[in-house]
């Protein structure tokens, strides 16, 4: 029988062929002080890389085609999924964003008819990406850094003003559009950045809210 240590140094996913597209996992030293990878030691942690065999430090690219399975996903510090849609208008993270056959736009008038969700930049796992670069990730679950018109308690359940940012919902918002709800108030995000230390994001006054 083949030992894992062994078999990790061959997994390969996707086409070996394909390098460009391809990549496989290996078995490194990650200092958790920096995240710097080496080769060295007794290679106790797991990376996805390329063909090449790059062990740059993160956040790295490493790109996968096929299928990669595994009984558990960590994604560190990050918060949400998000989910890439065509853009068609300017893109403000933390802003409300509407549906239309041109692709998303910033919601411009309250409680709007189409309305998709959060343009997020906290997003730890993504679908849908591609080579475009006319898209917008939208957050369908999770905690989501949002622009709020103010303070609420924690539960509030929002959608989108005519400015795009997020607002309370009425009664008869909630009874005759509940699709258009789009989240639940958390917190204010005190902090200046937030995230990795490496790639921190500038709060620029949001708040916490929950996808709904």
């Amino acid at each position: 029988m083949m030992k894992l240590s062994q078999l990790l140094k061959v997994l390969i996913i996707g086409n070996p062929a394909e390098a460009a597209g391809a990549a496989y996992m290996r078995n490194v030293n990650i200092d958790p002080a920096n995240g710097n990878v080496s080769a060295a030691g007794a290679l106790n942690s797991i990376i996805v890389t390329d063909l090449a065999g790059s062990t740059a430090a993160p956040p790295g690219n490493a790109n996968c085609v096929g299928q990669f399975r595994a009984n558990k996903v960590w994604s560190a510090v990050w918060m949400d999924l998000a989910d890439f849609q065509e853009l068609n208008d300017e893109l403000v993270y933390g802003k409300c964003y509407a549906d239309t056959p041109d692709g998303a736009e910033i919601c411009s008038s309250r409680c709007q008819m189409g309305v998709m969700g959060i343009a997020s930049d906290t997003f730890g796992f993504a679908l849908g990406q591609t080579k475009s670069n006319k898209q917008v990730p939208i957050g369908i679950g999770g905690w989501v850094l949002a622009y709020v018109d103010k303070v609420y308690k924690t539960g509030t359940p929002l959608t989108n003003d005519a400015y795009g940012f997020l607002t309370e919902m009425t009664l008869e918002e909630k009874q005759n559009f509940p699709e258009r709800l789009i989240a639940t108030y958390k917190k204010i995000e005190n902090s200046k950045y937030w995230g990795d230390q490496n790639n921190p994001i500038q709060v620029n006054g949001r708040h916490w809210v929950k996808v709904k």
